[in-house]
Order: C-alpha cells, then sequence, then structure tokens
C-alpha cells in the first residue's frame, strides 16, 4: 500500500509538528482520496493530519471492500512492529519502480525475496533491510538505486499507535457487488480489529450531494437506487455534476468545502449508524470529519 505523495514529501522535510494521524482506507481511489486531501489542507488542519492509504499500483481495480479488508490487515502488520513482510516489501518496491519509472523486472526482484526468506509472509526486520537492499539491486545498471529507494521507503514507512492515532475504512455500501453477509462481516472485521467504519449508501457521492441544499428536495429513491442514467454516470454522479461540475475523476474540494459542517448537520436526517446504512439511504461520514474538527 502506499500513502499520498504530498504527505510523503511533508516527512521529508521534517518540519512536520506531530498531530494525531487519521488513516483514511477508501474503497475508491478518485473521489474519496481527493476529498480528504483537500479536507486535510483546510478545515481539520489544525488538529490532525489525514493520511490516504492507496491502493498498490498491482491491486489498484482491486476496490471489493473484502480486499480493503485485507489491505487493513496488511498495514496493521506493517505499520506496528519493527518488520516489514515479504509480500509488503515486493509491493512497495514495485509502486517505487512504476512512480520513478525504472526498467526493472518486479517478478525477478521477487524471485529473489522469496530465494532468501522461502515466503512472503515472512517478516523482515527493518534494520535489516539496507543490507538487503543492496543484495536486491546490486546487478542493476543504476548505481543509486539502492540508496533511492532506501530513500523512498523511509518516507513510506508511516507508523501506527492505536493509543494516538486512529485507522478508518471508508467504503460505498454497494448492494449489487457487497452482499450482505460480505457487510456483517466487514463491520464484525472493524469491531475486532478496533478499526472505525465509515459507509455511504449507495455511494460516497450521497456525501457530497449532504453539502447541498438540493439532497433535501431530490427524489430519496431515485437517490437510494442510484440507477446509470447515462452510459457513464449514475444518477448522483448526473446530479453534482448539475450542482457544481463534479467530475468523479477530479473532485474540486472548493466546492465543498465552505459546507462541510451543514453537511455533518445534514447528514443526521438519514440513516446514520451502520446497522441501518446497511439498505437505508444515509451516510456516516460525517461523524468521521466531526470527530477530526473537535479532536483534542
Amino acid at each position: 500500500m502506499r500513502i499520498n505523495e504530498e504527505f510523503a514529501v511533508a516527512r521529508k522535510s521534517e518540519i512536520r509538528t506531530y498531530k494525531p494521524k487519521y488513516f483514511i482506507v477508501s474503497e475508491g481511489s478518485c473521489s474519496e482520496p481527493q476529498y480528504f486531501a483537500g479536507l486535510n489542507n483546510s478545515i481539520i488542519s489544525e488538529n490532525v493530519t489525514i493520511i490516504n492509504i492507496l491502493r498498490d499500483y498491482a491491486t489498484i481495480r482491486n476496490s471489493h471492500p473484502n480486499f480493503i479488508a485485507k489491505m487493513v490487515q496488511e498495514f496493521l502488520i506493517n505499520a506496528t512492529a519493527d518488520e516489514i513482510t515479504v509480500l509488503e516489501l515486493k509491493n512497495r518496491i514495485d509502486n517505487f519502480i512504476r512512480e520513478n519509472h525504472y526498467d526493472i523486472d518486479i517478478n525477478d526482484i521477487y524471485e529473489k525475496l522469496i530465494l532468501i526468506y522461502k515466503s512472503e509472509k515472512y517478516r523482515i526486520q527493518k534494520k535489516d533491510l539496507d543490507h538487503l537492499f543492496l543484495q536486491i539491486f546490486k546487478s542493476d545498471i543504476y548505481q543509486d538505486l539502492a540508496r533511492n529507494f532506501s530513500m523512498y521507503f523511509e518516507m513510506q514507512d508511516v507508523t501506527y499507535s492505536s493509543t494516538t492515532d486512529k485507522l478508518n475504512i471508508v467504503i460505498d455500501r454497494d448492494r449489487q457487488n457487497f452482499k450482505e453477509f460480505q457487510y456483517d462481516e466487514l463491520v464484525r472485521f472493524c469491531k475486532e480489529n478496533h478499526v472505525h467504519l465509515y459507509v455511504s449508501n449507495p455511494n460516497f457521492e450521497f456525501w457530497l450531494m449532504l453539502h447541498f441544499p438540493e439532497v433535501e428536495v431530490d427524489d430519496t429513491s431515485e437517490m437510494l437506487e442510484n440507477r446509470y442514467v447515462s452510459s457513464s454516470r449514475r444518477y448522483l454522479e448526473k446530479r453534482l455534476h448539475d450542482i457544481c461540475k463534479y467530475k468523479k475523476s477530479k473532485l474540486n474540494f472548493k466546492c465543498f468545502e465552505p459546507y462541510v459542517q451543514e453537511a455533518i448537520v445534514r447528514e443526521k436526517k438519514y440513516a446514520e449508524d451502520l446497522d441501518s446504512l446497511k439498505n437505508e439511504l444515509g451516510s456516516n461520514v460525517g461523524i468521521l470529519i466531526d470527530d477530526m474538527l473537535h479532536h483534542s
């Protein structure tokens, strides 16, 4: 998994003062990370730091909530110890290669790791990584590759404390692809692992709609069904585009920023607890943001 580039650069500059971290693992790869990145730089910036945990490039299209739960499990293993699994290391190397456009075969590197450690679940001591990087990259023509990856690894290696930080999953209640028993399993997983779960039914765009008074006069059944109204847009996406020129791939947070508090208030008129959100129109993302705003 990856952290967003902006936060990684800020860590490198070493000018940050400590603030509690709110990690966001979201189902969407566009709207949610962009919204929370905008939020991180605006009204909550004095209280907490939001860190989007992004999917690895190799799994960027896998957005099912079951996969998100596996991501969180891997995060908990690698962010709370002085160790890293072979699988997570392989994924970080792959991310590094793709972001820097190196012509290197990740499968060859993975074979080297498995040859050394035998299993992708093996936990490598982080203190041994510099030596390992030299082993992995010694045959490559890039003489500074090991050093560059070591710097990249350090920026990506965030720490998580269950006592001061919060780990959050933000997902859609997509009834077509997310069955009721899977929903119940995810709720149970979050409770057992002290992960906070935030759901929007039918999807995150309903939370975005709550920023605008139009949501109060829209047909609730239309919003909940969220059918396709064109070949590429569902109902809520089309309504948001009509209201604020919303684009899923390029969210303009400035359109939503003045109305966050109003969205938190409006949310309470709809389903907000996890049991109701299984089948009813609503969201509890406002609870997460209100918690950030009043964190002390």
